[in-house]
């Protein structure tokens, strides 16, 4: 697997369960490789995952908004200001 670096990042887990069997899975392109990008979806999902526990939905939803439209902000002060832990 090696080899696949740095194109791929390739994995392989192996699973014994307590009956004897073994599950195996292998993954070349893990989710977020360019060629296994993240939706817009998934990548909100996670970072509400993380945010809204701590920040509460309406601010993480804030925090989503202005991360979408940072290329049209003039800085990064309203951001800054959203992702501020009290």
């Amino acid at each position: 697997m090696s080899s696949l670096y740095a194109k791929a990042v390739a994995n392989i887990v192996h699973v014994t369960l307590q009956d004897g069997r073994t599950l195996t899975k292998r993954v070349d392109y893990p989710l977020g490789n360019a060629l296994n990008p993240v939706s817009d979806k998934q990548l909100e999902g996670k970072s509400n995952s993380l945010v809204v526990p701590l920040l509460g939905e309406v601010r993480a939803q804030k925090i989503v908004d202005l991360v979408w439209k940072l290329e049209e902000a003039k800085n990064v002060d309203e951001l800054t200001r959203a992702v501020v832990m009290k």
